[in-house]
């Protein structure tokens, strides 16, 4: 079950939720009132009237939940919203108490209770008056609720309508960082690869045959593994080693390369092409073709953490100057939306050297 969908099934349980407190609370409220009284209330005519003065609540949280909001308020048409709201609220507190005055029963009609005493017959002053559920002076103060009540869903909707959009707004962002993982490697590295292989089938036909292995397992990881959320972080340690063999092809012996990893790599899971940019990022800024340069990179677990360190040097033109490049930018936007703020990654310059720490969560 995605996020979304997630969210959307929290939302119909709220509904649900305040719907059953509705039609229970009138009959807690009954039962309440019996125990109090020993037993000297009619729990069922006591609970209908109770229910009864809060019907017309149902019935607005219903249509402006369903109906208004929906069609004019999230469309963006507040006149016509507004007007609606205006004419609902007078009419459910007009015409429905009025609808159920037809069917509400005068104490006289009521079949009297073994438990209750007959009522006391009513005070002359009181033969006029009108019998509603809604008094006239309290007619008012119903109506004032029934906005507040229309006010506090429209927050509710508007409240859940932002987290389903932030929802759609990063999945929109995950899939548009897959679409660029694919595109992730810079694509000098394929045509100098493709041109060294070019060279050794001259040279020497073993080592060429043996990096178009390379290049093979590392393109089909690229393809077929990029899709994915998740994958076991040995499938991304041997991904890595792959790259690191075919960038030994393009430079001379005066680079020194070191990867270290887990003996026994436990059975976790990492996002994947997630550590590439470091590595991308230290054969960009780090390496010297003329002077001696090295990469060492390491991958291990502590604890519940996954730590990936890279550690370079840096190229004559560079000290002093920010080394981040493109890579850590695009790294940090995946991080966010997969990790929110449970990671970490750190970056310096020290020594005339580049150090990269990240740490995330094992999943």
């Amino acid at each position: 079950m995605t996020t979304l969908q997630k969210q959307q099934l929290f939302e119909q349980i709220i509904y649900a939720t305040i719907a059953l407190l509705i039609f229970a609370t009138p009959f807690i409220n009954a039962l309440l009132m019996a125990y109090q009284t020993d037993g000297n209330t009619d729990i069922l005519h006591t609970a209908l009237d109770m229910w009864v003065i809060t019907s017309p609540f149902f019935f607005l949280f219903l249509i402006n939940n369903y109906i208004l909001i929906p069609q004019l308020l999230l469309k963006r048409q507040y006149a016509g919203y507004m007007a609606a709201l205006v004419f609902i609220i007078p009419l459910l507190f007009i015409i429905v108490p009025e609808l159920i005055g037809l069917f509400h029963l005068d104490d006289i009609t009521r079949q009297p209770s073994r438990m209750m005493p007959p009522p006391p017959p009513p005070a002359a002053h009181n033969e006029g008056m009108h019998n509603s559920p809604f008094p006239p002076f309290v007619t008012f103060t119903h109506i004032l609720i029934a906005v507040l009540l229309a006010g506090f869903n429209i927050a509710i909707r508007l409240f859940l309508k932002s987290l389903r959009d932030d929802e759609m707004l990063k999945e929109l962002e995950r899939e548009r960082l897959k679409a660029e993982l694919k595109y992730q490697l810079n694509p000098h590295f394929f045509m100098n690869t493709l041109n060294n292989i070019h060279t050794l089938i001259g040279i020497d036909k073993e080592k060429a045959q043996k990096s178009i292995i390379e290049l093979s397992k590392l393109m089909q990881y690229m393809l077929y593994e990029a899709d994915k959320v998740l994958v076991p972080l040995t499938r991304e340690v041997q991904f890595l080693e792959h790259y690191l063999k075919l960038m030994e092809l393009r430079y001379t012996d005066k680079l020194h390369i070191a990867f270290h990893t887990p003996f026994i790599i436990p059975d976790v899971q990492v996002p994947p092409l997630l550590f590439i940019s470091l590595l991308e990022n230290a054969f960009t800024h780090g390496i010297s073709h003329r002077n001696e340069s090295f990469i060492e990179a390491a991958i291990s677990i502590e604890g519940n953490n996954v730590y990936s360190t890279c550690k370079n040097s840096l190229t004559p033109k560079t000290p002093g100057t920010r080394h981040q490049g493109i890579g850590l930018p695009n790294i940090q936007k995946r991080l966010n939306l997969l990790f929110d703020n449970d990671y970490t990654l750190n970056a310096e310059e020290k020594d005339n050297q580049y150090h990269v720490l990240l740490i995330i969560p094992a999943q």
